[in-house]
């Protein structure tokens, strides 16, 4: 009999990154698979790919009005709410045997918080992480004590649950599935009718910029800061959009704004990870304070200017070079990733992100899970016990 799978998806960036995991597990033919796209991924805002994973896999309905919506945080609970009561109309009737979550986006909570009545356990990936200068750091912790068994991306991210009083054998350390040395190698070039093609030929800096939540207020500053460093350094960029967090919609105004007639600057909403990679191995550098920048860019040798605290203590590669918020620190760290000497010293840099086992294996340790007492009653271990 195969194994009823929800796994929820709070957008592209995610869908990504599980990709290679659902893959495997579908090719198993042991297991159900039933992709939760939450209410964020019809936002046409954002360039979704709602209609690409129908494709590929089942969606469960997730009914909504076709229309943009704003980016305060009274939207993300009425977002939260609507999902919330929809997930759980699908688990009482699919009644799934396992939920998937991933990473620290506050949409994950919808995964446990409907299965915890129902007492299905909850497989958490990539917990551990650390950004203090985001909500998510709060999201991510509280998703590791609801959730039953983690997948984690590195040895320190493992000692962090075990601080948190998780039991040892709930934990495996995996690196990043998407992440493997000869997909990376494989990687195909841009195809010839992509807009990008044109605009790779030239050097240019991969822009990120995600709001930093617990500095909400500062956004106009820190973004108009990222901006004059831009264009002090006189690169062409590539500037993708960022999250959906609060205040979104004022940093692609502050973008659009400035660069309005530029023919130095290409704005794309979403790149997909085939075009991601892609721009990371044509890009100089990369900028912003996106994750990608800490965990995939390593494995491209590329240099990343990595500005304020929203990655404050994540592990970091030495590729990884960190600013403030002044437009001169900024540019002085675009000066720094520039240089030969800089390069020269991440040359033979191994990515420590990259994958540890192969994604068959992390499927057969998901269809293991059995749900007994063991699993779904969880203990508490103290440190002395450690």
């Amino acid at each position: 009999m195969k194994k009823k799978i929800f796994i929820i998806s709070a957008g592209r960036s995610d869908y990504d990154r599980y990709y290679p995991i659902i893959s495997s597990l579908k090719k198993t033919k042991k297991a159900e698979l039933l992709i939760y796209l939450t209410y964020q991924n019809y936002n046409k805002i954002f360039s979704n790919n709602v209609s690409e994973i129908k494709k590929e896999f089942k969606v469960l309905n997730n009914p909504t009005r076709s229309k943009n919506f704003g980016d305060g945080a009274f939207q993300m609970i009425k977002n939260l709410s609507h999902d919330l009561e929809k997930l759980s109309y699908h688990i009482k009737i699919k009644k799934p045997d396992i939920i998937i979550i991933m990473g620290d986006r506050y949409e994950m909570l919808l995964g446990p918080l409907a299965a915890i009545p129902f007492n299905i356990p909850t497989v958490h990936f990539f917990g551990g992480a650390v950004t203090e200068g985001a909500i998510d750091e709060m999201i991510r912790h509280g998703l590791t004590k609801m959730s039953h068994i983690h997948f984690v991306l590195l040895n320190i991210y493992k000692k962090r649950l075990l601080n948190l009083g998780e039991e040892n054998w709930r934990i495996k350390v995996i690196g990043m599935p998407s992440l493997n040395r000869k997909k990376i190698l494989k990687t195909k070039y841009i195809e010839k009718n992509d807009i990008l093609k044109k605009f790779i030929n030239k050097p240019f800096a991969l822009v990120t910029y995600h709001p930093v939540t617990l500095e909400i207020n500062q956004i106009s500053k820190q973004v108009n800061s990222l901006i004059r460093a831009i264009k002090r350094c006189k690169m062409n960029a590539v500037i993708t959009y960022p999250n959906s967090d609060p205040k979104f919609n004022s940093i692609i105004r502050l973008f659009k704004k400035n660069f309005k007639h530029s023919k130095k600057i290409l704005f794309i909403k979403s790149a997909g990870e085939n075009r991601y990679f892609n721009l990371m191995h044509h890009a100089k550098l990369m900028l912003g304070n996106s994750s990608s920048g800490i965990v995939e860019a390593a494995s491209f040798k590329l240099p990343v200017v990595n500005i304020g605290s929203r990655q404050s203590g994540k592990f970091k590669p030495k590729n990884v070079i960190d600013t403030g918020y002044h437009y001169k620190e900024i540019h002085n760290g675009i000066k720094k990733a520039l240089s030969k000497s800089f390069k020269k010293s991440i040359n033979k840099l191994n990515n420590p992100y990259e994958s540890k086992i192969s994604t068959t294996e992390i499927a057969k340790m998901i269809l293991g899970i059995k749900k007994n007492e063991k699993l779904i009653k969880k203990k508490f271990k103290d440190l002395k016990n450690i």
